[in-house]
């Protein structure tokens, strides 16, 4: 086949434009296959009891879309308190986790990145009016100067010290002769 043939044939024309087609356009609307899938990040971490070193296992962590609402969760942690929500479409979450006692909410949010694994380490600590009464901490004696009586002691001190600084001590009525 010469250059002067090279358009005469048509089978052979209409094959190279079908394969050009084939190269160029996008066959998914053709072929029922949806396109790629929205890009979506991660989270994971742990959850750890009132004293930030004990894992709670069992929980649930929860993420609300700040935007629609809609509401991912997480399975139950193990063992380790360790937790991961998968496929997290990207946006502003905020995160509350659920335990056997109660529900806990977080007062921040996070923000997912598409491609990205989040990681975030949660202390579940009751907050007040919660169902668990945080103990008080125990009452520390005050110290000695800060009792009344130390007080006392402390002025009479210093009342003494000054009298003797400005006061002259008077000479004896004794005289040796």
């Amino acid at each position: 086949m010469t250059i002067k043939t090279f358009g005469r044939r048509r089978g052979f024309v209409y094959s190279v434009l079908v394969a050009f087609a084939l190269l160029v356009l996008p066959l998914e609307p053709y072929a029922g296959v949806a396109g790629p899938a929205a890009e979506t990040g991660a989270l994971s971490g742990f959850v750890f009891g009132q004293d930030m070193k004990t894992p709670v296992a069992g929980a649930v962590v929860k993420i609300r879309d700040l935007n629609d609402q809609k509401e991912l969760t997480s399975r139950p942690t193990d063992a380790n308190g360790m937790f991961i929500i998968p496929d997290i479409p990207e946006g502003r979450y905020i995160l509350g986790v659920t335990s056997g006692k109660s529900d806990f909410n977080l007062d921040y949010s996070v923000h997912i990145k598409a491609g990205e694994l989040g990681k975030v380490s949660v202390a579940l600590a009751p907050q007040e009016g919660s169902e668990e009464p945080a103990k008080p901490a125990p009452k520390k004696k005050p110290g000695f100067f800060n009792t009344v009586a130390g007080r006392a002691l402390l002025v009479t001190v210093v009342g003494v010290g000054i009298y003797f600084l400005i006061v002259e001590p008077e000479p004896s009525p004794t005289v040796i002769r």
